[in-house]
């Protein structure tokens, strides 16, 4: 038994550890993020190496062996479910992306721990869970449902969710999704039906790589200072409209920052990295998951959206948050914006470039009219 759980368990530390060792240096992402998925992976870590401790100490007896033993078993359950929890908190706020709900599932999560790790104590002197033999060998107790239980139960919940949500994803999200959770519930069925959870580390381990590389994919993807898509995800967006042949109408908007000099001039650089991080956390909080949003470059921003969704109603939006930020004084100075935008159809001839141009100046023209309106009234 021992060679075999080498050969299962060895492969998913292994994996783990490069994982970590590659993730830990990257600081260029979602901060909120980062802590969750490192938590993933050190709880993972800790469940397969206390898995590995099960193999080597059952059935050797002694005193000293046993108190190993048990300690061994009880961090075992207690990671492995605390593991489970965050993959499940980790993959809802991939899909949702916000994180008041997310440190919501987190306090619901740490308090079910709590009475998990007193069930776990309560167990040494009951056996309800699991119990040794005087020679030191495992076997489970009359209620060890309560571990399948507390391990699953979330994760079904977390599914269900998610696939009744699926058709407000982009396509690559959900099948990140979905292809990580086909490898959870195989694992799980293998636990929950052989009763060895040893066989849920390769799954686990790999659906965790996959979330990695769609991590890295997807961060390729992100501008750094702003959380919004970069130039590289822009360029992706505009070559898929180029190349369809299906037609399809998008009504396409180019943001600008009023004053963005004045900004970084009179109270510097730092600051106006500010106003462009509030202007995309606003951007951002007002556009489906469906939409577009991208920095072009410098104070200039993208927004693109299925001309079924009013972009009248999604501009309306951005300003009224910009007018609330801007009369709560959070910072020095008034976020002001100007913009310009028109339809843009698939397969109709017009180069995505000269469109851009197009709206380009129709931003150009809106930002000339506020500055006169501006400099006429003195404000």
């Amino acid at each position: 038994m021992v060679p075999y759980a080498v050969s299962v368990v060895f492969g998913s530390i292994l994996l783990c550890l490069l994982i970590f060792a590659d993730y830990i240096r990257k600081y260029d992402t979602d901060s909120f993020q980062r802590i969750i998925f490192l938590a993933v992976l050190e709880f993972t870590f800790a469940a397969i190496i206390m898995d590995f401790m099960f193999f080597l100490l059952e059935g050797i007896p002694g005193t000293v062996i046993r108190i190993l033993f048990h300690v061994s078993i009880v961090l075992y359950y207690f990671c492995q479910v605390v593991s489970y929890y965050l993959v499940c908190i980790f993959i809802d706020y991939i899909t949702f992306g916000n994180k008041a709900r997310t440190k919501r599932l987190l306090i619901i999560a740490v308090s079910i721990q709590i009475i998990h790790a007193g069930l776990l104590l309560i167990n040494t002197s009951t056996g309800f869970y699991f119990y040794l033999t005087p020679d030191n060998v495992f076997f489970y107790g009359e209620l060890y449902i309560i571990r399948l239980i507390l391990s699953y139960l979330p994760a079904v919940f977390t599914i269900i969710e998610i696939i009744s949500a699926l058709r407000h994803f982009k396509k690559s999200q959900a099948g990140m999704i979905l292809f990580f959770s086909i490898l959870i519930s195989l694992g799980s069925i293998m636990d929950i039906v052989l009763k060895t959870a040893s066989l849920i580390w390769p799954f686990f381990s790999a659906a965790l790589l996959y979330v990695y590389f769609f991590i890295i994919k997807t961060d390729s993807r992100i501008d750094s200072l702003t959380g919004i898509g970069n130039r590289y995800s822009l360029n992706e967006f505009i070559d898929k409209l180029s190349r369809s042949n299906i037609k399809q109408s998008y009504s396409i908007m180019m943001i600008d920052v009023d004053r963005f000099k004045d900004i970084n001039d009179t109270l510097g650089h730092a600051e106006g990295d500010n106003a462009l991080r509030d202007l995309a956390a606003i951007i951002k909080s007002n556009i489906r998951n469906s939409d577009f949003a991208a920095r072009y470059g410098g104070d200039e921003f993208v927004l693109a959206t299925r001309t079924d969704n009013d972009i009248t109603r999604i501009t309306a939006r951005i300003q009224e948050a910009l007018d609330e930020q801007n009369k709560k004084n959070i910072r020095p100075y008034k976020i002001r914006i100007s913009y310009g935008y028109d339809t843009f159809d698939t397969n109709s001839g017009q180069s995505i470039e000269s469109f851009f141009a197009h709206i380009d100046s129709l931003m150009y023209k809106k930002k000339d009219e506020q500055r006169r309106c501006t400099d006429t009234s003195g404000g």
